[in-house]
């Protein structure tokens, strides 16, 4: 399994209808459009995937259907997010059901923690839990696992994997404070560290934007940087992140998640609606992102 993580893993959005509903036709489109394009391993209900906006049934439904639409042998790793260990319990015992592999999880995130008690939750759960668990130090989640706290961890056998989405000085002094194990990997979830972070030996990624919008060059960029082709790997890499620059930051949202929707509904994809109380693209929005997708070559990834 940890094998298995040594690639880049798209972090799929969750399509939505005008309605709310989801989309289960337009998930089993994205899907098929990122595996076609040469990203084998899927992960559903992260942040990129609204986590936090959906109950429990439609969490299963999610799960369920990226099973079922996966070609087989696809490694399923579900987000279970929430608010207390016994919540995240639940979601891993749901997720355990529907199919999913891995789950991954950050934090609870509404009460403040010590060091100490993020120990004891992640400890926890993985005592009860029949999945193994990829823990998130994300940026939108008030708490940090420290290094020391994190290589305690790493050494719980259902433990396997930690997803550090922070510059690269952060995933350096992990690297560093994590005693060397072969039954854990730390993975990268930022797609502006990218090829820095392959630079200094971090062998798997969970991309959220890219991984939906362009995955055919995130998995070159992966695949050149393997082969020693670094030439390749730093003109694909910088050629994603100008147009991430742009899409990302140019537009009025509070968040990266409707552009990304915004792209996947000009590919013919899925729809741009965002769950409530978040704000979908505009009209007059969308036909910007046209002119970049066009500007950046990426309406033909």
């Amino acid at each position: 399994m940890i094998d298995k993580l040594k690639c880049v893993t798209p972090a799929l959005i969750t399509p939505l209808k005008s309605n709310k509903e989801l989309d289960m036709d337009g998930m089993k489109r994205l899907i098929k459009y990122i595996q076609g394009n040469g990203l084998s391993n899927l992960f559903v209900l992260g942040y990129a995937g609204e986590c936090l906006s959906f109950g429990r049934e439609r969490r299963k439904e999610v799960i369920k259907t990226a099973r079922d639409a996966a070609t087989p042998g696809t490694l399923l790793i579900a987000g279970v997010m929430d608010n207390s260990t016994e919540l995240i319990a639940g979601h891993i015992k749901d997720a355990y059901e529907c199919g999913a592999d891995i789950v991954l999880s950050t934090p609870a995130n509404f009460l403040h923690l010590t060091q100490d008690e993020l120990k004891r939750m992640f400890t926890d759960l993985a005592d009860s839990s029949k999945l193994p668990i990829i823990i998130y130090n994300c940026p939108e989640n008030q708490h940090y696992i420290e290094p020391a706290v994190m290589s305690e961890l790493s050494k719980h056998p259902q433990i396997i994997a930690l997803k550090e989405t922070s510059n690269i000085d952060k995933i350096q002094r992990m690297m560093f404070g994590i005693e060397a194990n072969e039954d854990f990997i730390l993975l990268s979830g930022e797609e502006f560290v990218y090829y820095p972070a392959l630079s200094v030996g971090v062998e798997g990624f969970i991309m959220g934007g890219p991984g939906n919008m362009m995955p055919r060059l995130c998995k070159a960029v992966f695949d050149h940087y393997r082969d020693g082709d670094y030439l390749s790997a730093k003109e694909g890499y910088m050629r994603m992140i100008a147009f991430l620059y742009e899409l990302y930051f140019s537009l009025p949202y509070s968040s990266l998640m409707p552009q990304i929707k915004a792209v996947l509904e000009i590919k013919g994809i899925c729809s741009r609606q965002m769950a409530d109380p978040m704000k979908s693209v505009t009209d007059e929005h969308m036909k910007e992102i046209e002119s970049l997708m066009k500007k950046h070559g990426i309406e033909k990834e």
